[in-house]
């Protein structure tokens, strides 16, 4: 719902009376003044306010009431609150914004609570709907997103027999919950090109049905992730320009005012830079250029400033999969390796090559890139802390703001080490509702416990962001801060209480430290005067309200420079 706007007149006698009291010129008015709620600003010198005034999409004055009213004009609207709460514009730290579009586009095979896949019927059930709809022909697959093996019923992936229940006449793929697995049936398989004959790539496994070579539709990592991306990036102009709308609508939805693409090729960097030029974009997007296209790292969209609200930021570097696919590289074994893995399975690299790993931290520091690696095992994390290790001393200290996404299983001797290096982290505690049950199983209760370590981060002086990594689930930070606040499993059990957060650090962690990910906490991050008006309105005070309901707590509207981009109806 979106709030109520009030023009108000003030007679011209009237205010020169006043100003003759308080004996100073009149502030300029301004456009907007935002009053009668909360204000939760990320500002620890003034860290709650009344009223709120913007002028030309950026923040003019923040105080009481009283104090922000001076700055009404002839044509200020007065933006009733209505008793709601203002926050700042969320900036996740690490997000897909092409993979948003799929989510919005394809069938929901998330599981309760973000959807209804809770059993490999439902699953199929789901593309079935999806494919009597009219979108299949935008890729010419039935897909879905966001099926977790961890909770379905039957505790497995769904295989090529599954989905051939679905079609037989139209490749089908179901895309797991980590964004690093894919499940397609027969046609698919052949599609892509895949039989008995076929041997794994490097980086990737293709599953196999028990006693044979013959591929069962399950493909981990490498194996896969070629197919995704091309499926779900459709090469038709006016398909794009659909799959971004969408994605853009959804995560305005969950109050992002800049949005990450989290892992972008050539060919979707230069989709973005073309819809930015053609003024599709109404809040700020940022890229991060897979290393295989790091060439775009020396074009004119990398910089600081957004042109036509777009920008390439840096510099992705993935360094192995998820925990919770068991895919993350690890330097102990998995408790419950997948199928097909014998006893003793630790995961894998992504990148085994060491050398060529620090030969791209080299190349980034000379060249003075930002880099976003994804390492989530232990062992993962190990081999970036050796590129990084390598370089560091040799360039020295600076201001780089190289970023460790996810790090699930990070050890306490890492996070030293990452303060060492000057590498921030942009950890996960989404994990410890989503997961924490499932990681009892695969890795067990001690080390569950013990993923995504927020306080011990803070602890150790590092900024930390937390993220959705959205498509793996819906992008709504609100769940995200409440996993972060709270780390209770599904089943409600307490996953790591020493690592909580208090309600404003989890709400600084996307807003205020997410604008410093990104070089950005001069101009976002917190509601200060000087910064842009990039605004979100909450249904209630996430720093005041019950900690175990932050989850329930839903957006009402989306403001990007003073202008509304989102109302909830």
């Amino acid at each position: 719902m979106k709030m109520r706007h009030v023009r108000l007149r003030i007679a011209a006698a009237g205010m020169a009376t006043s100003l003759m009291i308080v004996g100073c010129a009149a502030p300029d008015p301004a456009d907007t003044i935002y009053l009668n709620g909360e204000v939760v600003t990320m500002d620890d010198d003034r860290p709650s306010a009344e009223a709120v005034a913007v002028r030309d999409g950026r923040i003019v004055a923040v105080g009481t009431e009283a104090e922000v009213l001076e700055f009404r004009g002839e044509s200020t609207t007065l933006a009733d609150l209505s008793g709601n709460t203002l926050v700042p514009g969320f900036i996740d730290g690490h997000i897909h914004l092409g993979g948003l579009g799929p989510q919005a586009v394809g069938a929901n095979l998330l599981a309760s609570p973000d959807g209804g896949a809770d059993t490999i019927e439902d699953v199929v059930q789901a593309l079935r709907e999806f494919a009597a709809g009219g979108d299949v022909a935008r890729t010419g697959w039935i897909f879905g997103m966001g099926y977790d093996e961890a909770v379905l019923a039957e505790r497995r992936h769904p295989t090529r027999d599954d989905l051939d229940r679905v079609s037989t006449e139209i490749p089908v793929m179901a895309v797991h919950i980590s964004g690093h697995i894919i499940a397609v049936n027969s046609l698919g398989l052949e599609a892509i090109g895949y039989s008995a004959e076929s041997d794994d790539p490097e980086g990737g496994v293709i599953r196999r049905r028990p006693g044979s070579r013959e591929p069962n539709g399950v493909l981990e990592e490498l194996a896969g992730l070629p197919t995704l991306f091309q499926v779900l990036n459709p090469g038709d102009p006016e398909d794009q320009v659909y799959f971004l709308r969408r994605a853009l609508e959804t995560a305005k939805s969950f109050g992002h005012t800049t949005i990450q693409e989290g892992r972008a090729s050539a060919d979707v960097h230069q989709a973005l830079a073309g819809a930015a030029e053609a003024g599709l974009f109404d809040v700020d997007v940022v890229s991060y250029i897979d290393y295989a296209s790091r060439e775009v790292l020396t074009d004119e969209w990398h910089t600081r400033d957004y042109r036509d609200r777009y920008r390439v930021g840096g510099m992705k570097v993935t360094l192995d999969g998820s925990p919770q696919g068991r895919t993350a590289w690890r330097t102990e074994p998995y408790l419950l390796p997948p199928d097909g893995q014998a006893p003793g399975y630790r995961g894998y690299a992504a990148i085994p090559d060491d050398a060529f790993v620090a030969s791209l931290f080299e190349e980034a520091y000379q060249q003075g890139w930002q880099v976003l690696t994804h390492a989530n095992g232990d062992a993962a994390i190990d081999q970036l802390i050796r590129a990084v290790g390598g370089v560091h001393g040799e360039h020295g200290p600076g201001d780089r703001r190289h970023v460790l996404i996810h790090g699930q299983f990070i050890r306490q001797d890492q996070l030293d080490s990452l303060a060492a290096l000057q590498i921030m982290p942009s950890l996960f505690p989404m994990h410890t509702f989503y997961w924490g049950d499932w990681y009892d199983e695969i890795v067990g209760p001690d080390q569950a416990q013990r993923i995504s370590p927020m306080r011990s981060a803070l602890d150790r002086g590092l900024r930390v962001t937390s993220h959705s990594d959205a498509p793996v689930a819906l992008p709504n930070l609100m769940r995200v801060m409440a996993a972060t606040v709270n780390r209770t499993s599904r089943s409600g059990q307490v996953m790591g209480a020493g690592e909580r957060l208090t309600p404003a650090e989890a709400l600084k962690a996307i807003t205020l430290w997410g604008a410093y990910q990104h070089f950005e906490e001069d101009r976002k991050g917190s509601i200060e005067v000087g910064k842009l008006a990039d605004l979100v309105v909450l249904s209630a005070n996430p720093l005041t309200v019950d900690p175990t309901t932050i989850g329930d707590i839903v957006v009402l509207e989306t403001i990007k420079e003073g202008q509304s981009v989102y109302a909830a109806r």
